[in-house]
């Protein structure tokens, strides 16, 4: 374990504690400030991400908060902005399980709000990664989804296995959907009229087929990329030991299959950037195998570079981290789940890799990076919880349910922590990134 969480932290402009958990976006506005989003609640900054204002709400013209869940903020055209998240029907009302995308628009600098316009239909349940909306060079607006499907955990709602492990004795949940019981497809939603009106993509949803007619498996909580004009990447969440890739060669028309790539990574999703000099950035959960065998996922938030458009990555940094190591080679491309689980009374034990089962005397969590790019920094926030002891209760519990606790990190990081700490700059024995396949 490391009692470094970061590398090189002493190189960061600021690091801000906060609770606005796994929902921050960020967009500048025209006049240099940047807006911040997550849920219901905005803040702006008037230096970079250094200092932020007071919390504040908006309403729509119907009277309604703008915003919700997976808050995504974009920039429009003539100064507009706009805003995604997902909605549903209040809690105990025959519609509460009909989630989906709406999007706001705003034409002042997101003073005020028009009604919200429906994205994705109502019909199935939609989700989306917050922080996620692109605004291609072509000026397209692309919203990645993704849809879950199927029954609860069963016809009697049985609880389903759960992971855990002990911390200072004590049992301490580390799931991470490992045994959620439903399937999942991504897809994309694009709109060329500034958001007024959404299509989808034309080849349907995108999922794992590792054997034709045979072995498939889900993919969710996308994220975008634009490589080249009109040459999109997408990542996506799997539960196969690493991130999954697919392309676009039409501006998010078309995709092509999702491959894995060489990127270690938990159940969790990741953020894919475009850097002011072409690079591409990611940031998301690196674990091994090893890892997550032993209850450590979601225990490492890494970054990394690629400088040849997708094709290697370098560079890897640790945002925020449990472990010494910065960078992880992935393993089989096999599902991966904690050794140490734990099934409702009255199941049998299960069997459990005795060498992957270990007491600890502290547990983090952290994921669900935002990533905002400016030109010389990068803005990264992401889910931050610990389990404390906590004596007079006798129980562990974690900081973010106790009173005034954090549970979110946002970090503002020069573009050369990216790079080492050294200045941002092409390889030369790296090829560049290939050209779209001519019609």
């Amino acid at each position: 374990m490391s009692n470094v969480p970061m590398t090189r932290p002493h190189e960061a402009l600021a690091i801000h504690e906060t609770d606005f958990f796994h929902s921050s976006t960020f967009v500048q506005l025209d006049d240099g400030r940047i807006l911040h989003a997550a849920g219901t609640t905005f803040t702006t900054s008037e230096d970079g991400g250094l200092t932020w204002s007071e919390p504040f709400s908006r309403d729509d013209e119907d009277g309604n908060p703008v915003g919700g869940g997976g808050t995504s903020l974009v920039n429009l055209s003539n100064g507009g902005v706009g805003l995604a998240a997902m909605w549903r029907a209040p809690r105990g009302t025959v519609s509460e399980k009909k989630i989906h995308l709406l999007f706001w628009r705003s034409e002042n600098a997101g003073e005020t709000w028009a009604r919200p316009i429906v994205v994705t239909s109502p019909s199935i349940r939609t989700y989306a990664y917050q922080d996620v909306l692109l605004r291609t060079e072509s000026g397209r607006i692309i919203l990645p989804v993704y849809v879950s499907l199927g029954q609860n955990a069963g016809p009697d709602d049985v609880t389903p296995p759960v992971s855990g492990k002990l911390v200072n004795g004590q049992w301490v949940g580390t799931a991470a959907h490992f045994f959620d019981p439903h399937f999942s497809c991504s897809y994309v939603c694009y709109s060329d009229d500034d958001g007024l009106t959404w299509k989808r993509n034309a080849d349907g949803e995108l999922i794992i087929l590792n054997d034709w007619n045979a072995t498939y498996s889900y993919t969710n909580e996308p994220s975008l990329a634009e490589v080249a004009p009109g040459r999109l990447l997408m990542m996506m969440r799997t539960g196969l030991g690493r991130l999954y890739q697919a392309w676009s060669n039409d501006n998010g028309e078309t995709w092509t299959r999702p491959q894995p790539t060489a990127l270690a990574s938990s159940t969790t999703p990741a953020q894919v950037r475009t850097l002011p000099n072409g690079h591409l950035l990611i940031v998301w959960n690196q674990e091994s195998e090893e890892d997550v065998k032993r209850g450590f996922n979601r225990t490492r938030i890494s970054s990394a570079v690629s400088r040849n458009g997708g094709g290697i990555w370098e560079f890897f940094q640790n945002v925020e981290s449990m472990h010494e190591a910065t960078r992880v080679e992935p393993g089989p491309i096999r599902p991966l789940r904690p050794a140490e689980t734990y099934f409702p009374p009255g199941s049998p034990a299960p069997e459990r890799e005795v060498e992957h089962v270990r007491e600890v005397d502290f547990h983090g969590r952290w994921s669900y990076p935002s990533v905002f790019v400016m030109e010389d920094r990068v803005l990264i926030a992401h889910t931050y919880s610990v389990y404390e002891e906590h004596p007079e209760q006798a129980e562990l519990i974690y900081s973010s349910r106790k009173e005034g606790g954090i549970n979110q990190k946002l970090k503002v990081l020069p573009l050369s922590w990216f790079y080492g700490g050294k200045e941002p700059a092409d390889n030369p024995w790296l090829p560049k990134a290939w050209e779209p396949a001519k019609p």
